[in-house]
């Protein structure tokens, strides 16, 4: 009888399973943590949104978003090179008093020591001649649509490489849309 060579036996076979799940589970839970510790100590940015086809805004359960500071990205980048290629870089913002981030200039690289005080460096791509901030579309609860039609600003946590998660979405008085709030609203007025 032929032994099996000891790379078929179905202990191997397991073993190499298993170890694969074991490698899957961590880089997910480091890629969590690295998301919640993004979302618990980056800064607070607000960026103005930019008015979208209303046709396109709701989409089921989602909203498009577009940024203002897309347009000067944008416009700053067609005087100085070719947009049809890719590029990555840094938009230099500074805040006001309610953390809006208004543009003030690029940067091919991250520097925090060149940032005033009141400036934050918020990274970039340009894709196909696209601005790509963060996400262009904000995920919601079905039937929480109405809430969302007074955004003003996309809520960021910038952390400290200069990468923007989007994480909620705020009114003109500067105060996070919280639908539940609105639904609560709604059966107390009827």
């Amino acid at each position: 009888m032929k032994a099996t060579h000891w790379t078929q036996k179905r202990a191997f076979t397991i073993a190499i399973a298993v170890l694969g799940l074991v490698i899957i589970l961590v880089v997910m839970t480091w890629n969590v943590a690295k998301y919640e510790t993004h979302l618990a100590s980056g800064d607070i940015v607000l960026l103005p949104l930019a008015p979208v086809d209303p046709r396109g805004l709701m989409q089921g359960d989602y909203m498009t978003l577009s940024y203002a500071l897309e347009r000067d990205i944008l416009d700053t980048l067609e005087k100085v090179s070719d947009l049809d290629k890719a590029a990555d870089g840094y938009v230099i913002v500074r805040l006001d008093e309610h953390n809006v981030g208004q543009f003030v200039r690029l940067a091919d690289s991250y520097q925090p020591d060149t940032l005033a005080a009141d400036e934050k460096a918020i990274h970039y791509r340009v894709r196909n001649g696209s601005v790509k901030l963060a996400t262009n579309a904000f995920f919601f609860q079905e039937g929480h649509a109405e809430a969302f039609e007074a955004a003003e600003y996309g809520l960021f946590r910038v952390n400290d490489k200069g990468d923007p998660l989007l994480t909620n979405l705020v009114n003109e008085t500067f105060v996070v849309i919280d639908p539940s709030k609105l639904s609560e609203e709604n059966i107390n007025n009827n």
